[in-house]
């Protein structure tokens, strides 16, 4: 990855986007702390990320990982529960107030009704909340998010969405990573394309997402239509694949 620059700010959701291979995950990563760059720097308000201990970066941004599996069968206020460690000594218990945070997370996550049912008796909409309420228990200013929508029915898809808008409007910055291109438009304020480790567009989804642009990069047919709303997404770029021999009409 060269030439790559992302910001995210308080009250903003930005969503990267791109093909298989592009580097969203990688830049994710690069964000959060896990991958050092071997090139340029990650900043969080003006400090080097490397400047910072481990808890301290775990109060300042919590991620939310693509996949993860746990050897152990905890339920999910427990695992929830793990979101508050940034915020304990290394032998302390949690009191009063992290139970309060943790209770807050659960209800704006719509976990509260299953807090104590085990992660392996979930689906796969629920797990993603529970791992999003864990991430708001770590009270961070800054959300990161890899695919949290992979593998989601429509319904799940549609609900995560819109708990990030509602997290970017508590003033919350998110960053989303998503091969969702339709979703991406709707709700995120920004959006950042990557293609082969490089920055290939950038800014709000209608002035990123063309026919030209995307026919290019993902190297199959499709049309651009504008989303009939009603909502704050009315007009939002939505992209549908057309059959490989469909003919090519005039780009928009």
């Amino acid at each position: 990855m060269r030439g790559i620059s992302a910001s995210v700010r308080p009250g903003r959701l930005l969503a990267v986007v791109g093909p298989n291979g592009a580097g969203k995950t990688t830049l994710l990563k690069l964000l959060a702390g896990s991958l050092r760059p071997q090139e340029g720097e990650v900043r969080l308000d003006e400090r080097l990320l490397d400047d910072f201990a481990d808890r301290r970066r775990a109060r300042a941004l919590a991620v939310v990982p693509q996949s993860e599996s746990s050897p152990f069968p905890v339920t999910v206020r427990e695992t929830v529960t793990m979101g508050r460690y940034a915020h304990l000594g290394p032998w302390e218990r949690g009191g009063s107030r992290d139970r309060a945070v943790v209770g807050r997370a659960l209800e704006r996550c719509a976990a509260a009704s299953f807090a104590g049912r085990r992660l392996d008796e979930l689906s796969g909409g629920e797990l993603q909340r529970v791992r999003i309420a864990r991430a708001l228990a770590q009270e961070a200013p800054v959300l990161l998010l890899d695919e949290p929508a992979a593998g989601l029915d429509l319904r799940y898809r549609m609900e995560l969405f819109h708990l990030l808008r509602e997290l970017r409007a508590d003033g919350l910055a998110v960053l989303v990573v998503t091969h969702d291109l339709n979703l991406a438009a709707r709700f995120a304020d920004r959006l950042l394309f990557l293609d082969r480790g490089r920055v290939r567009a950038r800014g709000a989804p209608a002035e990123v997402l063309s026919r030209e642009m995307l026919e290019d990069v993902y190297e199959w047919p499709l049309r651009l239509v504008a989303h009939p709303g009603p909502g704050s997404d009315t007009g939002a770029p939505q992209t549908i694949p057309l059959r490989r021999d469909a003919a090519r009409g005039p780009r928009s």
